[in-house]
């Protein structure tokens, strides 16, 4: 079918002299996980991962991923005439690199799901057409589910102040064209459900001095909405206007052109373009004394429903049968019971033994693996919550282990440990700065993850979020500086295709530690509040100091949901969450 598919792709290419085709996973945002209309490489290619391109000629055809998928990748092309190009790999081109080999070649692509500043060919250029929307016959509908406004007791700071702040920032600048959906949901103080478990709507912003053009689905806008966002000078316009809108704009218009996608870019006179990263990225990363009061509370009761999960899963494994689509579901139901749940904040993964491997995977209703009472089940899930967002990871012990496990188990737990701990100085220190305390754990035992360490998350929002990140190399074009108010994950793991994968995560809130005549050193304090199970570790592997630490992380995580818990659970957690 997929081969059929890129037969039918290439045979459109001839028609209209396109020589490549690329297809990114991406919407008209450049978002991360996207809704089923923009599930385009997926339906091209057959790999379902979150992050990968297809690049097609008439003779060829390759797909890029990076680490975190190259096992699901290989399994879901195989069969297929594409060819998986393993990211920053040895003798793997990038794209960039591969597009360069063919300098005469027509390239072609949807100009609304490329950013501009990957457009940037010598080639001749096709961006006015979607082929594969001509060869998807069933293609889902465009979403278009409601806006609703997003409460201040929640985020702390309305709208127009927002704005306020937002015009500063534009300094000279008459425009700020905003497209992506996570800033326009921050900055408007408005929320939607058209991206599966981010809470956010399908929209572009158009900022002036003294007005605002927000451009949504109108079927999704009720009146009230309308009218509450016209007290503060805003206007709502169909969602689609925004193309005819920005080419009869005059003046300095301020984009960041990694977002804006090229069609949008390529309407505007580039003279008139002053390219930079949104301010409100930083604004949103940087969390006011409300959100982290109301992300504390989602956090709480996040962590109330894993570790009653936690209980429920140790002390029923063996006894009861569980697969990981069974078990995902039941973590599902205890998340349900906590006040102010929404949804949940990314696909669940639920992966025993080997499946764990795969970074991503996660069980459906067609595939799924059966769960029994031995090895390591890890499973990584979060919350969104209209008090916040939550992510956590636990790798859970169900039975009997091979050595290799108890060491790679151990081992990940001093690494997000070693970070979890820092105390670094204000101003200077960077996520990559940062990284190598995790990483460096793991490198230890000439091992690695392919992956980043951390990652910003937003507020009620999306679950990956910037320009905070831990990794070896920035994700989003320059350096943040990690300052207090940022949420970021520490989330190191071990990786084993074919055996395990290990993974442990908590939530950190970077504040203030203390003042002296070196600078201003901070800290993190971990806000998930879920023990580890530690029956997974090796205790030659950690130090007296290692040892206290998990301990009094055990004993903090207690006191903040003991008065949720059962006298059967706090029984059952004293007498086996701490090392004795």
């Amino acid at each position: 079918m997929i081969n059929q598919r890129i037969t039918k792709l290439r045979q459109l290419m001839k028609e209209r002299g396109i020589d490549l085709y690329i297809i990114p996973t991406s919407d008209f945002h450049q978002s991360e996980y996207v809704g089923s209309y923009f599930e385009a490489r997926h339906y091209m290619s057959g790999f379902s991962g979150s992050a990968g391109t297809l690049i097609v000629r008439q003779d060829e055809a390759y797909l890029w991923t990076d680490g975190r998928y190259f096992i699901q990748a290989e399994k879901e092309l195989a069969g297929s005439c594409i060819q998986l190009m393993k990211m920053r790999t040895p003798g793997v081109p990038t794209i960039k690199e591969y597009i360069e080999k063919y300098p005469e070649a027509t390239i072609g692509f949807d100009g609304r799901v490329m950013p501009y500043n990957q457009c940037l060919f010598t080639n001749t250029i096709q961006a006015n057409e979607d082929l594969v929307d001509l060869i998807w016959q069933e293609r889902p509908e465009l979403s278009h589910e409601e806006v609703y406004l997003y409460d201040t007791k929640y985020c702390g700071v309305s709208r127009k102040e927002k704005l306020e702040i937002i015009r500063e920032e534009m300094k000279d600048a008459k425009y700020h064209l905003v497209t992506t959906l996570d800033d326009i949901a921050w900055i408007f103080n408005i929320r939607g459900n058209d991206v599966l478990c981010n809470p956010v709507a399908l929209a572009y912003a158009l900022i002036e001095k003294e007005k605002a053009n927000l451009y949504l689905r109108k079927e999704a806008v009720s009146q009230e909405v309308i009218d509450e966002l016209l007290k503060d000078q805003i206007e709502v316009k169909d969602y689609f206007d925004i193309y005819e809108d920005i080419k009869n704009i005059n003046g300095k218009v301020l984009l960041d052109t990694k977002s804006v996608n090229y069609t949008l870019v390529n309407s505007i006179n580039t003279d008139d373009v002053i390219d930079q990263t949104n301010p409100s990225q930083l604004l949103k990363s940087i969390k006011n004394e409300t959100e982290i009061k109301a992300t504390k509370d989602a956090h709480l009761h996040d962590g109330i429903a894993v570790t009653k999960f936690m209980y429920w899963l140790k002390t029923n494994i063996g006894k009861i049968e569980m697969d990981e689509l069974s078990i995902s579901n039941k973590l599902l139901e205890y998340r349900k019971q906590q006040p102010n749940f929404k949804d949940i904040s990314f696909t669940t993964i639920c992966a025993y033994r080997e499946n764990a491997a795969l970074m991503h995977y996660h069980p459906t209703e067609k595939q799924y693996s059966k769960v029994n009472a031995s090895h390591l089940l890890l499973i990584d899930s979060g919350g969104q919550y209209l008090t916040g967002t939550t992510d956590i990871t636990r790798t859970f012990v169900l039975g009997e282990m091979t050595q290799e496990e108890r060491k790679d188990f151990t081992i990940a737990l001093k690494a997000i440990f070693r970070l979890q701990n820092a105390h670094f100085i204000q101003d200077v220190t960077t996520g990559a700065n940062l990284d190598i305390l995790a990483r460096g754990v793991i490198y230890d035992y000439d091992l690695d993850y392919r992956c980043g360490t951390g990652h910003g998350v937003g507020h009620f929002l999306n679950v990956h979020e910037g320009p905070n990140g831990l990794r070896p190399k920035s994700l989003y074009g320059h350096e943040a500086c990690i300052v207090p108010g940022m949420i970021t994950t520490d989330e190191p793991g071990v990786y084993v295709e074919g055996s395990h994968g290990i993974r442990h995560e908590n939530e950190l809130l970077c504040v203030k530690h203390t003042e002296n005549e070196y600078g201003t050193f901070l800290k993190f304090e971990p806000i998930t509040y879920v023990p580890f199970d530690i029956e997974g570790l090796d205790l030659n592997y950690l130090s007296n100091h290692e040892i206290a630490s998990i301990n009094e992380y055990q004993q903090y995580a207690f006191d903040h949901i003991k008065d949720a818990l059962t006298q059967e659970e706090k029984d059952w957690y004293l007498n086996n969450l701490f090392i004795k």
